[in-house]
Order: C-alpha cells, then structure tokens, then sequence
C-alpha cells in the first residue's frame, strides 16, 4: 500500500471522531426537537380543553338566566320569543328549549311534534339522574336533519324544585369556526370528540379523513390514560404525534386532541442532518483530496526522487546526486544522510577496487614468475616424462594467470565476461600449442562469472584444449577443434568441446583413468556444481560440460 493511501486512511480515522459527534448532536438536537413538539401539542390540547370549558361555561351561565325568566316554562309562546331573542345573536347556538319531566318540548325555538319523546337522549336523561350540567354525544336532529351536540342541566326556578331540562344546542361547524380564527399554529390538527370518540369537529376543516383516523387512534387511550401525548397515524399513513387532555380536565363529554405531523416537527433537524452529511462528505472529500495532493508534493515526489537515485546508484550510476531538499525538514537530512553514505560507500569502494586491483596485479606477477620458474626447470630436466609434467605445470599456471589478467583489465573487478575470455584463451592456446595445424573454433554466448569461477574454467579450458591437441591427432594431422558454450533448455549451461581426431581407445574408462588431466576437469567440474560426459562421435570425440544455472550467480 503506498505512502499517500496510508495517509488517506490516518485522515479518514482522525475525522470519525468529529463526524461520530456530529452525528450524536444530531441525534440529541432530534431527541430535544421530538420532545419539545410533544410538550407543545400537550399544551395545545389543554388550551383547547380551557376554550371549550369557558363555552360550557357560558353555556350553564346562560341557561340559569334563561330558566329564571318567569315566562320560563308555563308561558310557551313568551318563553318561545324569549329564548330566540337570546340566542339570535349567539352563533355557537343553533335552538334552545325547555323539556319537561316526560321527555316532552314545551318550549322550543323550532317547532317540535307534540308526540317527540327525547327520554332516550342522553341530552335529557342525564340531567335527570345526576341533576348535574350534561354534554350529550354529536347526534343527527330528527327534526333538523343538523348534527349537534346539546348542553343540558336541570331547569330550576331557584327554588330548588326541578322543572324539567333546559337545553342548548352547539352548533360544530360554528364552533370551530370560532376556535379556528385563534392564533393555532399552522402545521398543528385540532381535534374534538364526543365522549364516544366520534369526530366532533377538527381544525382545520379540511382532512377529516385524516382527523377521523387520528381520533380512532387515539380514542382507546385518552379513556384509560390521564393526559399525555401518544403516537398515531393519519389516513395517509404519515406519522402523527398526539397531545390529548383527559377526560377529567375537559368539559364532561368532550375530548379534545392537538396533533403535528412528526415529519413536520423533526423537518428542520433532518435537513440540519441532511445538510451536516452533505457538509461532513464534503470536508471528507476536501481533507483527503488535501491530503493526497500534499502527500504526493511534500512527501511522495521527494520519496520518488530519492529511491530514483538509489535505483541508478545500485545499477552503477555513481556520479548521479541525491535531490537537494530543506535540510530543516525530515526528509532534507534523510537525503542529505544518504548522500554523505553514499559518498562514504564510493570511497570505499574505489579504495576496495585500488586493493583488488594491486592484489590482482601482484598475483599476475607471481604467476608469472612461477610458470617462468617452471619452465626454467623443465629446461634443466633430463626425463622426458618430468619435463612433460613441468611443461604441463607451466601452462596450467599461465592459463591462470590469462584469468587474472582479464580480471585486471575488466570495467568491473571482480567479474569476467566468460564468452569473450573463452575465445581469448583458445586463440592464445592455438598460438602457442597448435600453430595454424589446428584450428579452434568458438561459438558462445554471453556468461558473467566471478573471478573464482573463471579461473577454474579458464583451468578446465585448458586441460581439455591440451588434451585434444595432444591426443586427438597425430603429429603429422591437421583438423579443427570446436568449442561452444550454450545456455540449454532448462536453463542450465552446456561447454562442449569436439574433434575431428581419431578418438578414444576402446577400452577407455575416465572413471579409472590416472590421468592428471582428467581427474583436474573432473574435479573442477564437479566443484563448479556440473557433471562431465564424454561422447564417441563417429569420427572424433566430445567432452560436454554440463554447469548449473545459478553458475554466474
């Protein structure tokens, strides 16, 4: 994972704290909002509950002064102009009458058929067994046809003595006409039942659909449950929060209910919400964009510059310079550190290439002074024999020393490039051993190896170039000598060399051979981690060197 994804992921840990705030003030801002919209449709359907008790109110007020007037009940047609006087100014009303004790108008400011028994209304039985003021449930007037809601208390002179009812009938629609030109707030739903939860009136006016099943929700609860604020849903499915007063403090008979959309309450801490993500993806996207770019300018591109130059360093571009950055800064003294190390590696290596060299310098002349000894001695030696040895000695000593003068001349001590060595050494053996009688011919491709490595088949070489030209033809025989060295199929190197000669006796066994030579490239051979084969050719022979892989390694 590279340096600028690494700072992306830092940047992305450290803002999830901030954002895990955010997201909590969110939710608390919700929580608070919630509860406050609660406390406020509470509040609002208590104050509807004190508007409706003070028109109650001014309902029994009303009645006790109506039922005192002496005309009240015995003089109908007195009684009849009385109560449509008083009510013609009053809205709210839409009739007003006097029952007596059989259930029957007596006086009334619509007419009523004599035989209209009202003894299963609740608008009259409960007066009559409580003596106490009575709201009856929204019903349908068989006379009217108009749903009302009747305000009902026994009628009494004063005396103590009960006449019959007297009764004042609501009219809804006024009623919430009134109460709606109070200053409600707009995104509020005032709802009324009767003491049966049927739908009184509901402000606004439109939506009954919705006010009904908001009605029918919270109906249930409001009988067993003091007042409070539940939850419901509109005819829409849209989720409502819902202040009801209870039964007991409202006006007996009436239930009133203030409900607000919850979506609408929590609008403006979802859009806050909405706007803090927007905004927190936005600051994410700015501070890891941010990020990337000073990464990529303050750290990455120095970085680059820096391992760019160590990468030509290491292929060999020792010349080239490590970037000049602010030394005030980490990665100035990391560069200007690298610098002085590589300065202080260079140095080192050219004093270790200045030993190298003079060590491979005094061992070329050692050499050469050994094989001059040798052959200085096999000039003074009698026995053929030993003077073939020495002369043997000799060469194996000069091959060895060909090696380390390739070794002095080369670009990079310590490493030979075997091809070229390879065709330089045979050409010298054909000079010195050979003449022009034998031709060698050399096919190889490139193979870097170490010193060590070079020597020992420089030595091989050697034996297996003096081996040909000494055994392979007569004296008096010219023929070719072919050396290759191949890189196989298996990755493996493969050193032939071949003749044209005469080719080995029968009976011919390397295995049992006392042959120096042949125990020198068995043994170098085996050294080097490679085998040595040798094939009959149908005309000569063929020594194939097998060497591993990893021989220039």
């Amino acid at each position: 994972m590279s340096l600028r994804y690494r700072l992306a992921i830092l940047m992305l840990v450290a803002l999830v704290p901030p954002l895990a705030i955010t997201a909590y003030n969110t939710l608390r801002w919700q929580y608070f909002l919630e509860r406050d919209s609660r406390e406020e449709v509470l509040a609002a359907a208590r104050l509807v509950a004190a508007e409706l008790a003070q028109i109650v109110e001014g309902s029994r007020q009303l009645m006790i002064a109506m039922g005192r007037h002496p005309a009240v009940p015995d003089n109908v047609a007195e009684c009849v102009s009385y109560f449509k006087a008083v009510i013609a100014g009053l809205a709210i009303y839409r009739e007003a009458a006097v029952i007596d004790e059989n259930g029957k108008f007596i006086c009334s400011t619509i007419e009523i058929p004599p035989t209209l028994d009202v003894r299963d209304r609740l608008y009259f039985d409960g007066p009559i067994k409580t003596g106490e003021l009575t709201i009856g449930t929204l019903v349908q007037g068989r006379v009217t046809r108009s749903t009302s809601i009747h305000i009902s208390m026994p009628l009494n002179k004063g005396d103590g003595v009960n006449r019959g009812v007297i009764v004042l009938i609501l009219n809804p629609e006024r009623l919430a006409q009134d109460l709606s030109s109070r200053p409600w707030r707009t995104n509020h739903r005032v709802t009324v039942m009767d003491r049966n939860g049927s739908l009184v009136f509901t402000i606004p006016q439109t939506g009954e659909e919705d006010a009904r099943e908001i009605a029918k929700a919270v109906y249930p609860t409001v009988r067993i449950t003091r007042g409070g604020v539940t939850q419901a849903t509109d005819a829409h499915g849209r989720p409502q929060i819902v202040g009801f007063s209870p039964l007991e403090e409202t006006p007996s008979g009436l239930i009133t209910a203030v409900s607000v959309g919850r979506d609408i309450a929590l609008a403006e801490v979802r859009d806050t919400a909405r706007r803090s993500i927007l905004f927190g993806l936005a600051a994410v996207i700015l501070a890891v964009t941010g990020m990337m770019w000073a990464a990529n300018e303050l750290i990455r591109r120095p970085v680059k510059a820096i391992v760019a130059v160590v990468n030509r360093r290491e292929r060999g571009d020792i010349d080239v310079k490590f970037p000049n950055l602010d030394p005030r800064s980490d990665l100035g003294q990391l560069s200007a550190a690298l610098s002085r190390m590589s300065d202080s590696i260079n140095g080192l290596l050219e004093q270790k290439t200045f030993l190298l060299r003079e060590l491979q310098h005094r061992v070329m002349n050692s050499l050469n002074l050994l094989s001059s000894v040798l052959d200085l001695q096999r000039r003074h030696t009698a026995d053929p024999d030993a003077r073939d040895q020495l002369a043997r000695a000799r060469d194996r000593v000069i091959s060895i020393g060909a090696v380390y003068r390739q070794l002095y001349q080369a670009d990079h001590a310590g490493r030979v490039e075997f091809a070229e060595f390879l065709k330089k050494l045979c050409e010298d053996s054909q000079n010195a051993y050979g003449g022009y009688r034998h031709r060698i011919e050399v096919d190889a491709e490139p193979l870097q190896l170490s010193g060590s490595k070079a020597v020992a088949l420089a030595v091989l070489t050697h034996e297996l170039i003096t081996n040909v030209l000494k055994h392979a033809y007569a004296a008096d025989e010219t023929g070719p000598i072919f050396v290759s060295l191949k890189k196989a199929a298996n990755g493996s190197y493969e050193l032939k060399f071949s003749d044209r000669g005469k080719g080995l006796p029968p009976n011919f066994d390397p295995s049992r051979s006392k042959s120096l030579g042949i125990k020198v490239i068995q043994g170098t051979a085996k050294q080097l981690g490679g085998s040595v084969e040798i094939v009959r050719l149908e005309k000569g022979t063929e020594f194939l060197i097998r060497l591993p892989p990893n021989i220039g390694d």
